[in-house]
């Protein structure tokens, strides 16, 4: 009986190959070589009972079909199909690459432009060059990898694991194209939480889940990885299904995706016919998400994505602009963040892609950095999206991770829970889940990776979502806790005149009427101010000395509203004990340096505000009345513009007593002794 191979068995010695190409592949390069080679020896494998069948076939067909046509699957029995009599173990040493290259053209579309992603031909030239691709092909040759000794959740481990090993030698820049499997998994867990009715399911029920930004293909393989467990439980004839559809924008982790649900069905073992020619890559799309959206107009049951963190959307811009044009008919109606950070365009395509109720309604989960919660000022685009979101009744959770769990940053991050299909009781509310202390240590370092979510605490999150805890790690709140109105406040200007003719040269360059006069009015306002040089007048004074310099001066000359300016703005001086300043009509003159503005909670009302949180200040303080919201998509037309910041510290935030200076203090005594100590023992 020959010995069973466990999972990490295949991937050290598939590993192994690229070690024995280290000299002419670099490491950060090694996915070009050990994941489509692993994908080739797989469908080989896989191929190899029906190879005959679809050998007579294309000789039959190939006349009036061609070398590609989907009749070929009936005959290999697969999604895919090989239509040459190639093996990697009979490709000749002396035309190594160009028997391969032959080979792989030889495949069905679906399976050569995933190996064509993947820049195979450049990778392989360059082992020609050296003398070693025959025997890498070889080496590759000497797996068995067939369904009958690797089933398929085995072949998709072996994958990922060897996708994951890959990110480990990178560490550096793992985080570009995977996400860890422990923050993987708590999605997963959210976003099948309260959908038992659908797992358990026994009538052939169907639903979509997409990725926008679907990378490896990482969070759609571990959602099916649930759903399969599930099948197994129930036993059901007719179980639950997933449709997985997704996009990714760099062609090689794309293909590495692509790879990873190609690869989950392909034995036979147990499946229809028709299953076992179903492609779950088939949706999975390469493209920009933001700027060529492969999937317009369709909407998902659920949705799982992790965006890159502060992508800049410059080279999207034209695109997005022109799509935010269309407003709520396109996805970017809410409003457009700064080019720096495309995250907010992000959540906008999850909530734009949202099944409606009549399809089974949406649900999504998506990963974001801390800033998406609370950036933008009242009226900005990221401010203006959160209140859609508020509005819509979209956002159900937002769970606040641990910091260290990703590759390549240390930053705190959260997974947003979208929804359009909350419950009854939930309407309205949204739930803050204090998770970032929820973590364990890693063995080993993996690039800024120090923790991972343990599958315990996994468990704990997801319950806390499911009951809906209101204890010290979470809480349930109106969405309008967190939205205000940014409102204006003014203050009376308190300003006397002093006239000093030190500075009666800054009349004639305050403004471009002052600069245009002629001498002889220049003339009469030096003799003007002259006369009344050292003399403290009240504000409304400076009216009075327009009107008077108006009689003295010919034409053309200012107005006297101009001359009015001039005065206030050379000879003004700000004193909070002279009287308000006042036009000739009497209404209040406000101080535009002295303008502040407030964030009234939402909802409260606003002479309440004033009166526990400015008046005791600011007594003569009063609000602008005159500031609308009506600047935004979803303006109301009332007094303050509407803003909107999402805070954990505001429910989560713990105290920490500070250090006694005195211990502190006796720390650095005893640091400086022993500095001290260590210094005469050296110099001895």
């Amino acid at each position: 009986m020959p010995e069973q191979r466990s999972t990490f068995d295949y991937v050290s010695e598939i590993w192994s190959i690229a070690e024995y190409v280290r000299d002419v592949i670099r490491p950060a390069d090694y996915n070009k070589l050990v994941l489509p080679f692993a994908l080739l020896r797989r469908l080989e494998c896989a191929l190899e009972p029906t190879r005959d069948a679809v050998c007579k076939a294309v000789e039959k067909y190939e006349p009036t079909l061609g070398r590609e046509n989907e009749i070929y699957c009936t005959f290999s029995g697969k999604s895919f199909y090989n239509v040459t009599s190639f093996r990697l173990n009979d490709l000749g040493i002396d035309r190594t690459l160009d028997a391969l290259m032959e080979y792989i053209d030889g495949f069905s579309p679906n399976a050569r432009d995933i190996l064509t992603k993947f820049k195979i031909r450049e990778t392989c030239q360059d082992l020609q060059n050296e003398g070693m691709l025959h025997e890498v092909c070889m080496r590759f040759a000497g797996f068995d990898l067939s369904p009958e000794a690797v089933p398929d959740r085995m072949m998709s481990d072996i994958y990922e694991h060897l996708i994951q090993r890959y990110g480990e030698e990178i560490a550096q820049g793992a985080e570009d194209f995977m996400t860890p499997r422990d923050v993987v998994r708590l999605a997963v867990s959210l976003i099948f939480a309260n959908e038992d009715e659908f797992l358990n399911s026994d009538n052939g029920s169907m639903r979509s889940l997409y990725d926008g930004t679907c990378g490896t293909c990482g969070f759609i393989s571990d959602a099916l990885d649930v759903l399969e467990e599930w099948k197994t439980r129930s036993n059901a004839k007719a179980p639950a299904t997933i449709i997985p559809y997704g996009q990714e924008s760099e062609g090689v982790t794309w293909a590495v995706g692509k790879t990873n649900l190609l690869l989950r069905n392909v034995g036979n073992a147990g499946q229809d016919r028709f299953d076992s020619m179903r492609d779950l890559s088939e949706h999975i799309m390469h493209g920009d998400t933001l700027s060529d959206d492969k999937f317009e107009g369709e909407t998902f049951n659920y949705q799982l994505t992790n965006p890159p963190y502060g992508k800049e959307w410059k080279k999207e811009k034209k695109a997005v602009l022109e799509e935010a044009k269309l407003g709520f008919k396109g996805r970017f109606g809410a409003g457009l963040p700064a080019i720096s950070d495309g995250s907010m365009l992000f959540i906008q395509n999850v909530a734009a892609k949202l099944a409606p109720i009549e399809q089974g309604g949406g649900k999504a989960a998506i990963v974001l950095s801390g800033s998406p919660l609370f950036n933008g000022d009242a009226g900005s685009g990221p401010s203006n999206i959160r209140r859609w979101l508020f509005e819509k009744d979209y956002i159900d959770c937002i769970v606040k991770l641990p910091t260290e769990i990703f590759f390549r940053t240390g930053i705190s991050t959260y997974i947003w829970i979208l929804s359009n299909k909350k419950p009854e009781g939930r309407r309205g509310m949204i739930q803050l889940i204090d998770a970032s202390d929820k973590r364990v240590p890693l063995k080993r370092n993996l690039g800024n990776k120090r923790y991972e979510i343990s599958d315990e605490q996994i468990d704990w999150i997801t319950r806390t979502y499911i009951d809906g805890h209101d204890h010290g790690n979470s809480v349930i709140v109106p969405a309008s806790e967190f939205m205000y109105r940014r409102v204006v406040t003014r203050r009376p200007l308190h300003m006397h005149i002093t006239i000093d003719k030190t500075k009666i040269d800054d009349l004639f360059e305050s403004s471009r009427p002052m600069e245009r006069l002629s001498e002889a009015n220049k003339q009469a306002i030096w003799d003007y101010f002259t006369k009344h040089d050292g003399e403290t007048q009240d504000y409304e004074w400076s009216y009075v000395a327009g009107k008077e310099l108006g009689k003295l001066m010919d034409k053309p000359k200012p107005t006297t509203d101009q001359l009015q300016k001039a005065i206030t703005g050379v000879f003004g001086v700000r004193d909070p004990e002279a009287d308000a300043a006042r036009t000739p009509k009497g209404e209040v003159i406000y101080d535009s340096e002295a303008d502040d503005k407030e964030n009234i909670p939402y909802g409260m009302d606003f002479d309440e505000y004033m009166a526990a949180e400015v008046l005791p200040y600011t007594p003569d303080a009063v609000i602008d009345y005159t500031v609308k919201d009506d600047h935004s998509p979803l303006q109301d037309g009332q007094t303050g513009v509407v803003g909107t910041s999402i805070s954990f510290n505001r429910y989560f935030y713990k105290y920490e007593q500070p250090r006694n200076p005195q211990d502190i203090a006796a720390e650095i005594l005893d640091l400086e002794d022993g500095i001290e100590d260590f210094m005469k023992e050296f110099l001895k």
